[in-house]
């Protein structure tokens, strides 16, 4: 899937049921985005460490909801750079939007207001709007004081790392869904004698 097309197009292959965590908290976020259509909230800001999973449930969270017939819209920030901002123009209307890596945009001053005026649009028109992002909300990052303000409006959880049996099983999952022609055992090896970083770990694999 090409990341920077809009609106949202399905990947089967990230779904809530395929997310690999025994975290009790971790759980309760996606338990948490599963209702967020039944509460008050219409942001939530999710952040964790490289390769916690923050992305497959961003993707999850659109494949969930297009099965419920919300028009959903992805949009990763890491790629900022290459493409222009009315890239954001219209998400506005959509029910639920992504917006994956938005720590990629805090220094910005250009993006930064641009993604603050879509979240003004988002939260005008009763939409909602989750963020991940590889840090808690830095007030010294962040240029723009309205943007930190506006992105503390909604819940913050934090994602916890995977310990070394979630490891395993994420690195088997990447193996057996990629078709990779790797033995399984591949993956106790790695965490027995490489760096231990799931980041890392899984560069390796690919």
């Amino acid at each position: 899937m090409n990341q920077l097309i809009l609106p949202y197009q399905k990947n089967v292959k990230k779904t809530f049921e395929n997310f690999i965590s025994d975290d009790q908290l971790n759980i309760q976020i996606i338990e948490y985005i599963k209702i967020i259509y039944s509460n008050n909230n219409s942001q939530l800001f999710l952040w964790g460490a490289k390769a916690s999973g923050k992305s497959h449930i961003m993707y999850a969270a659109c494949n969930y909801y297009s099965n419920l017939e919300k028009k959903c819209a992805y949009i990763s920030l890491k790629d900022y750079m290459l493409f222009n901002n009315d890239i954001l123009g219209g998400l506005e209307d959509y029910d639920l939007i992504c917006l994956d890596d938005i720590d990629f945009i805090f220094g910005n001053t250009e993006w930064e207001y641009f993604i603050f005026v879509l979240i003004n649009k988002i939260l005008d028109n009763s939409k909602k709007v989750l963020y991940t992002s590889s840090s808690v909300v830095n007030l010294e990052k962040i240029l723009l004081k309205d943007l930190h303000s506006r992105l503390l409006w909604g819940l913050v959880f934090k994602i916890n790392a995977s310990n070394d049996l979630i490891k395993e099983k994420i690195l088997k999952s990447t193996i057996i869904e990629n078709e990779y022609n790797i033995s399984l055992d591949v993956c106790s090896y790695l965490l027995k004698n490489k760096n231990r970083s799931l980041s890392l770990l899984l560069e390796l694999i690919h």
